[in-house]
């Protein structure tokens, strides 16, 4: 009796062996069919959807473009208001149009309170807009931040992940650069970037433009800004920040296209756009 019984529950055990790896097969299956769906359905509708938001928007600025177009000339009218810059600033980058729109209600913005707490996460490099209405209308030089604070902007990102201080911001950046005299008629000073860095407790050390260095300065958990020439990022110059890199190419972060920030890059790409790079990094990580 006691065999019998045995053998029965060594039977038991591997009926439920085998259905527990039925099971395991059944759950299997229904995870790569989920799998299958977000790679059919899920992404292309979420690419579908990031397409219709930028048509949208592009849509709306060419209307904005032309209203305020038809009535440039009118007596007391003068594009009503808009500065030449901001019109040509929305022709180029349409990403630009609630900044553009907003500029005769600049005031509800301009020396206003800064939080960016929302932006920062340990770890993770915030990309901010340098035409942000927070702070795209202050003044940086005889220009807005809007318009020329691409230098500021990429600095806050980086003081901002390597030191996790949300006081800093655009805003107060460029105040920072104007004063010590690193703003210039065409534009921010290379050496913002190296002594302008030190001066915010920081490293900015200029690095020899090759591959290898870069990804090794990244490596490194310091960042890197480029002063980039005239082609994917710019007609005259623009200062952009790397990231990070996979084998996909550079992960960037441009402070006046949020588009170029959702790509990646290839050194070949970038390499002949770049005038000039810099490491920035904490002081103690070196």
């Amino acid at each position: 009796m006691r065999k019998e019984q045995a053998y029965s529950g060594r039977a038991l055990a591997v009926q439920r062996r085998r259905r527990r790896s039925r099971q395991r097969r059944i759950w299997k299956v229904c995870g790569i069919l989920c799998m299958l769906w977000v790679i059919s359905v899920a992404v292309p509708a979420a690419g579908r959807i990031v397409l219709q938001v930028g048509s949208r928007q592009a849509g709306q600025a060419k209307e904005f473009l032309d209203r305020i177009k038809a009535m440039d000339g009118e007596e007391g009218i003068s594009q009503e208001g808009y500065p030449q810059e901001l019109v040509e600033l929305l022709e180029k980058n349409e990403e630009t149009f609630d900044f553009v729109q907003g500029y005769p209600k600049r005031g509800d913005y301009m020396g206003k309170e800064i939080d960016l707490t929302g932006e920062y996460k340990a770890g993770k490099v915030p990309l901010l807009m340098q035409w942000d209405q927070r702070w795209g209308y202050d003044s940086y030089g005889d220009d807005m931040i809007g318009l020329a604070g691409c230098g500021p902007t990429c600095m806050t990102m980086a003081y901002l992940y390597l030191t996790g201080d949300t006081e800093m911001n655009p805003r107060r950046m460029a105040e920072y650069a104007y004063n010590q005299g690193y703003y210039t008629e065409v534009g921010t000073s290379w050496s913002f970037f190296t002594e302008g860095a030190a001066g915010l407790g920081l490293d900015g050390r200029e690095l020899p433009l090759s591959e290898g260095s870069m990804k090794g300065a990244l490596d490194e958990g310091a960042l890197i800004v480029c002063s980039m020439g005239p082609g994917d990022f710019t007609t005259a110059g623009h200062f952009i920040l790397l990231r990070g890199y996979d084998e996909g190419g550079f992960y960037v972060n441009d402070p006046n296209r949020q588009g170029n920030s959702q790509k990646q890059w290839s050194f070949e790409k970038l390499s002949p756009q770049i005038k000039c790079l810099w490491r920035v990094g904490n002081e103690m990580a070196w």
